[in-house]
């Protein structure tokens, strides 16, 4: 692609445009912020409409088909959804030079390339890979939806609330407790608050993360697992926004200094919608984190998070046991609380009787005796555990073993005929094993209470509607250890308006199944190792996450970057 140089001097040469009319449109453009495009045309220097094709023929131009990829966050974060939609400019990637290039379809960014390098502080050069108009509004749609949407809407509730005084950042001081409390009951502010939840909602987002920076107030939704910038709201609403939603929450607006936890509950659409919200003080204000918790969404049946056959048949089979102790590993944000209520859910009958002690209890189960910790007055998993095997139940559900006390308890109610479910901060499945002797659980209890250990991620889901056949690769034949003549369907995303362009709609999870038997038994009372627990649970048969992963990969149901992007270099 021709640089600005070049093209400059190209234009010089074909007699388009002499030097002292670029500079001066190049100079209005600093002071005015308008499209170079529109400045040529008002001076008559350039047809109105689209830019003719015989222009990017002298320029030396040629249109580039984009590969299918994923913009990191990072990259698209540089720039505003006003300032994409505006200039029709998208980053596209850094180069090893510190160079930030832009995929645009105007040529004429070329030429503006120094004033972009300006608007974002950019040290390093600033280079465009120009495309065609229907790419970039694929990508506009994909990564700034939101702007477009919603700019009309969230417009008009700005300049209902702008001509309030308290709202003026140079008289933030004046703004006293009650202040705030009437701020927040404003009807533009109450407007703009549901706008934001109710549009968390139709995105399938998981969060709300509204955050205070220095110059600017943002807001993120976490959708299948990855935050996008939404509404970019302007600073001086902060403080409304944050009021309404400490006031909606039962928090309390006068404390700004310590962290403060609070819930709401709304009927939205006819949906019961239940958001645990965070407050936590930053040097530009309170940050706010909304957890969306779906009633009807997060009650899922086993056969809807993503089980193969065979998989499905072990974690049933543990599930007939009358006691022992059943884990599910992984991180914050796994998978791991929906995986066990499906499973109590199908547990669920009127001749068992099933208790679960959870901090919080994200969702009421009707059938279920649910407990919620509460350790400011003593009600801790270890108290309410003691107290739950004088209840007589079959099934316990213990929200997480965190620490050795809880881990006594609920080892010994899996000993005594209680089938008891929890969960585990562990990369793998082996690694429960001696991560429970650490706590101080006696190898021998533990090997004669575990049953089974399941590690589960999520990777997201390939949108049905638009995903692409692409003939793999050798490279990829390689990491599918596909065989010559086997036929394989691997798909890749490419978005569109039903998955808001992202190329995914929802996720599944990918599981390890480690289950006890004699061997694994005798090597736990011997205090072996995670790795040589992994060896052996092979040897009888057990698929790491990274293998289930790729057999979902061959039923095009996700992508080889998904599986490897999560489960790295866990085997």
């Amino acid at each position: 692609m021709p640089s600005k140089k070049e093209i400059t001097t190209i234009i010089q040469n074909i007699g388009l445009w002499d030097k002292k009319s670029i500079d001066s449109a190049l100079e209005e453009m600093e002071k005015t912020g308008n499209l170079l495009k529109e400045i040529f045309q008002t001076r008559g220097l350039l047809p109105y409409g689209e830019i003719p094709p015989t222009l990017f023929f002298q320029l030396g131009i040629v249109l580039q088909e984009l590969p299918a990829r994923e913009i990191p966050q990072e990259l698209i974060g540089l720039i505003s959804p006003s300032m994409a939609n505006k200039y029709h400019i998208i980053p596209w990637e850094i180069r090893e030079t510190g160079a930030l290039v832009f995929v645009s379809d105007d040529p004429l960014n070329i030429l503006a390339s120094d004033y972009f390098k300006k608007e974002l502080n950019w040290e390093k050069d600033v280079d465009f890979i120009i495309t065609f108009p229907k790419e970039i509004e694929q990508l506009i749609n994909k990564y700034y939806t939101l702007e477009t949407e919603e700019t009309q809407d969230f417009s008009a509730m700005l300049s209902e609330i702008g001509s309030s005084e308290i709202l003026d950042e140079e008289n933030d001081e004046i703004i006293t407790d009650e202040d705030e409390e009437a701020l927040a009951l404003q009807a533009p502010v109450v407007k703009i608050v549901n706008l934001i939840l109710v549009e968390a909602l139709r995105r399938r987002a998981s969060d709300i993360h509204l955050e205070p920076l220095e110059k600017r107030f943002r807001i993120r939704y976490r959708i299948d697992g990855l935050l996008y910038e939404a509404l970019t709201p302007p600073k001086r609403i902060e403080r409304a926004v944050t009021a309404r939603i400490k006031l909606m929450s039962k928090m309390n607006l006068a404390e700004k200094r310590l962290p403060q936890d609070g819930r709401i509950m709304l009927d939205i659409g006819g949906r019961p919608i239940d958001f645990r919200v965070s407050s936590l003080p930053g040097i530009y204000g309170e940050s706010i984190v909304m957890r969306i918790l779906d009633k009807t969404t997060m009650l899922k049946d086993l056969e809807q998070l993503g089980f193969l056959t065979h998989d499905l048949n072990i974690w049933n089979n543990l599930l007939k046991y009358s006691g022992g102790i059943v884990l599910v590993t992984g991180p914050t944000g796994s998978g791991k609380t929906t995986t066990l209520y499906a499973s109590l859910k199908k547990l669920n009958n009127t001749d068992k009787k099933l208790m679960t002690v959870e901090e919080p209890v994200e969702y009421q189960i009707q059938g279920i005796n649910q407990t919620p910790v509460k350790s400011e007055i003593g009600l801790t998993f270890s108290s309410v555990l003691r107290s739950f095997l004088r209840q007589a139940p079959d099934t316990i559900l213990v929200g997480e073993i965190r620490d050795s006390e809880t881990a006594d308890i609920a080892i010994r109610a899996a000993l005594t005929g209680h089938l008891v479910f929890s969960t585990l901060h562990t990369n793998d499945a082996p690694g429960a094993i001696p991560r429970l002797t650490d706590l101080g659980v006696p190898p021998f209890l533990v090997a004669s209470s575990v049953q089974g250990v399941m590690a589960q991620r999520l990777v997201r889901v390939l949108c049905k509607n638009c995903k692409e056949l692409v003939e793999p690769d050798e490279q990829t034949k390689k990491i599918l250890n596909i065989k010559e003549g086997e036929k394989v369907t691997i798909y890749e995303p490419r978005g569109c308006a039903e998955c808001n362009y992202t190329g995914f709609i929802g996720r599944i999870g990918i599981f390890e199944m480690f289950i006890m038997n004699y061997d694994l038994r005798e090597l736990t009372l011997k205090r072996a190792s995670a790795f040589q627990l992994r060896e052996v649970a092979r040897k009888y048969g057990m698929r790491s996450m990274k293998e289930d992963g790729l057999e979902k990969v061959k039923l095009g149901w996700t992508t080889i970057k998904e599986v490897l992007d999560i489960t790295g270099d866990i085997e």
